[in-house]
Order: C-alpha cells, then structure tokens, then sequence
C-alpha cells in the first residue's frame, strides 16, 4: 500500500453559514465516512485545521511571513490514507460525503514520496 495526503480545500468557511441541525449532519455524515475508511484500512489519521496560520514565502532569499487569509481558497484539513495507487486513492476521495452538500469543496489527492533516512 503507498500513503496519500488528501487536502481538503474550499474558498471559505463552509461550515459557518449552518445551522445547529445541518452542522450535525454534516460532522455525522463525515464521521461515518472516516469510520468506513477506518474499517476498510485506508484511514492512517485525519484532521480539520484550525483557521488561522501564517504561509511563508522566500524573495531573493528573504523569508517573508504573510497572513493566508488574503488568498480565496484554504486548506480546513487532511487525510492521511492508504491506497494501492493513485486510481484507488481518487476513488476513496471520491467518497467524501462534502461533494453532495451545495459548496464548492476540493480535495487535493497527493502521493507520499518515501525518502530514506528521514524518518
């Protein structure tokens, strides 16, 4: 099995505009997704990010610390997965039940490359 970083991306914070009932739903409809995944052995961890951060960049060799908030789209989480190959990984994110609520979610599917002696 080969480990993909699954990126949750939206361009806002989806959540915020719910209501007590459909935040309810929402964070159900995604436990029992991560359970599935869980059960299946394609689950290594998964998280939500908090809100706040910083992004740094280099210029001409300055490292520059910039707020995130100034770009449209953010990272809200992660998910740490194992998948036979990169078709199995996009079918496993495929699944995520954000892609049936009405906002424009994105999950970002990147293979983990395994370099010897750093971990």
């Amino acid at each position: 099995m080969k480990e993909f970083m699954l990126f949750i991306r939206s361009e806002k914070q989806p959540k915020a505009d719910l209501s007590p009932e459909q935040l309810q739903k929402h964070v159900e409809k995604i436990g029992s997704y991560l359970k599935r995944m869980t059960e299946k052995g394609h689950m290594k961890s998964a998280q939500p990010l908090e809100m706040e951060g910083k992004i740094l960049s280099s210029k001409n060799g300055t490292i520059i610390d910039g707020p995130y908030n100034e770009t449209k789209e953010i990272i809200s989480g992660y998910y740490h997965i194992l998948a036979k190959d990169m078709n199995e990984a996009i079918v496993i994110a495929k699944q995520d039940p954000r892609f049936e609520e009405d906002f424009n979610w994105r999950i970002e599917v990147r293979p983990i490359k395994n370099v010897e002696g750093i971990n």
